[in-house]
């Protein structure tokens, strides 16, 4: 079970949680720049309930994790398309009023932005703060309860198959105890047979593929049929390569994570991989098979 402080100190645990956005909601109401999904660094500080320093201290030793979490600079003109707002343009800033009580003040040189995401990882990193503490407690509750829910599905499935086994052995029905056993051997190995089944590409050529580019390409590929982000999907397979192999790649150096995949360890990234498309019910033989073909480059 995934420690609070493990959440701290490690950023691939934060990866795992970083979509949970729903539990800032169930911790405390937060308010955002009207019409808009994001807040102010001033509306950061205020939901976790301290200064604005300790937020930009925290922004600015997570800057490159943030920025993946749409953490950004924005310009005045990125608001222009509010609608029923009053706009007064001074010098240095631009003010955009929403109310008597509520106005946006833009400096020239831009406004620190977070989406929700980036707010729920600020919530991950702050330590002296009570309701970040509960965000994180909000987050490992949730993990904690959906690795049990799946654990109790394996245990319920493995008890029924082995009461089918015991039945079967009890009646002496040979044939019926040997179906049985196959079905539990199946049930054990059926992500791999899975895998097998559907996809050439873990069988063929591809396993030794060590083309960066046509990785870049499946991701793209992936990320447009799951309607996500493409560094979301990128951030997905390092996350799941940490936990499957302890292969940490972000921390061997600087973006593009992916020129620090040794090449012995291609064949691993490629079941990632396809363990990701299956997952989400899509083959992966079709994308990698198409992938093998790519010759351009990374973007």
């Amino acid at each position: 079970m995934i420690k609070e402080e493990q959440l701290i100190e490690q950023r691939e645990l934060r990866e795992q949680l970083a979509g949970r956005v729903e539990v800032l909601e169930k911790v405390k109401s937060l308010l955002l720049i009207p019409q808009t999904d994001i807040a102010t660094i001033k509306q950061v500080a205020e939901f976790y309930e301290v200064d604005i320093k300790t937020i930009e201290k925290i922004t600015e030793r997570n800057k490159e994790e943030l920025k993946e979490d749409g953490f950004k600079l924005s310009s005045y003109k990125d608001f222009l398309n509010l609608q029923n707002v009053g706009l007064e343009m001074l010098k240095g800033k631009a003010i955009f009023t929403f109310s008597k009580e509520n106005q946006l003040t833009v400096p020239m040189r831009g406004l620190k932005v977070f989406p929700r995401r980036a707010i729920l990882r600020v919530g991950m990193l702050l330590r002296d703060s009570n309701i970040a503490k509960e965000v994180r407690t909000q987050l490992l509750n949730i993990e904690e309860k959906t690795s049990n829910e799946i654990k109790t599905h394996d245990v319920d499935e493995e008890q029924k198959l082995a009461i089918e086994i015991g039945m079967s052995y009890m009646s002496g029905n040979i044939e019926q105890f040997a179906q049985a056993s196959t079905k539990m051997v199946a049930y054990k190995n059926r992500h791999i047979a899975k895998l097998k089944q559907d996809n050439k590409a873990l069988t063929g050529e591809i396993l030794t593929w060590k083309d960066r580019a046509k990785m870049n390409h499946a991701i793209r590929k992936l990320a447009g049929m799951l309607h996500k982000p493409f560094g979301t999907v990128w951030n997905d397979l390092y996350k799941n390569l940490y936990y499957q192999y302890s292969i940490s790649v972000k921390a061997r150096g600087c973006t593009p994570y992916v020129q620090h995949i040794k090449e012995n360890e291609w064949d691993k990234v490629i079941k990632t991989f396809s363990a990701m498309c299956e997952q989400n019910n899509i083959s992966p033989s079709e994308i990698l098979n198409d992938a093998n073909k790519y010759d351009g480059g990374i973007n």
